[in-house]
C-alpha cells in the first residue's frame, strides 16, 4: 500500500513538472523569439526602413506571421488592452481555392460592425480579422486566462482574408489608420 502511495506521489510531482514546463514553453511561444526568422526579420525591416515615420503592415504568407511596424522597428512590448504585443504574431490564411492575395496594399476601411471582431479591408471584400462576433465575448474570457490563447490561428480557414487572434485585431483596430499600406508576401 506504501509502495503505491508514493507511485502516486511521484506521478503527481512529474505531471505538475510537465505542465509547468508547457506553461513556459507556451508563454516563450507568444513572444518575439519564438517566431524569430532572422532573414525574414530583415525584409521587414527593409519595408519598414521605407516608412520611415509611419506605420506598415507585412504579412509573410510562408511563414503564417504579421509584423507591426512603426517608425522604422517591429513593434514588440507594446502594453494595450491587458496584453504585451509584440510582433511578428501568428496568422492563418485562405483556403479552397480562396487564397490570400500577395502584393501592395493600403488599409482602405476600418468597419467595427463587421460579422468578424473587427476588420480592416485591404482590398474588395479582403481584410485582417479577428474570429466571427458571435464568438468574441466567449474568446475575450478565454484570452484573460490563457493570454496566450490560439484560437482563430489553429488552422487556416479564412475565404482569403488575414486572420489574428481578437486581443491582436483589437490592437491593430486602435493603432492602425486607414492608408496604412500593407505588405503580403508569398
Amino acid at each position: 500500500m506504501m509502495k503505491r502511495y508514493k507511485y502516486l506521489i511521484w506521478s503527481i510531482v512529474l505531471l505538475e513538472l510537465l505542465l509547468c514546463f508547457s506553461l513556459e514553453l507556451k508563454a516563450g511561444q507568444a513572444g518575439f523569439e519564438y517566431y524569430s526568422h532572422p532573414e525574414l526579420e530583415k525584409k521587414v525591416l527593409k519595408i519598414a526602413k521605407r516608412h520611415g515615420n509611419g506605420e506598415v503592415i507585412v504579412v509573410s504568407k510562408k511563414d503564417h506571421l504579421l509584423y507591426f511596424c512603426r517608425n522604422g522597428f517591429i513593434v514588440r512590448g507594446d502594453r494595450f488592452g491587458g496584453f504585451v504585443h509584440s510582433f511578428p504574431v501568428p496568422i492563418s490564411l485562405g483556403v479552397n481555392n480562396r487564397w490570400t492575395p500577395e502584393g501592395k496594399f493600403k488599409i482602405y476601411v476600418k468597419n467595427p460592425q463587421s460579422r468578424f471582431t473587427l476588420f480592416l479591408g485591404f482590398k474588395d471584400a479582403y481584410g485582417i480579422h479577428g474570429a466571427a462576433t458571435q464568438l468574441a465575448s466567449k474568446l475575450n474570457r478565454l484570452e484573460a486566462l490563457d493570454p496566450n490563447l490560439e484560437f482563430v490561428t489553429r488552422k487556416d480557414n479564412t475565404l482569403g482574408c488575414v486572420a489574428v487572434e481578437n486581443r491582436t485585431i483589437k490592437y491593430l483596430y486602435a493603432k492602425v489608420n486607414v492608408e496604412t499600406p500593407l505588405f503580403i508576401m508569398p
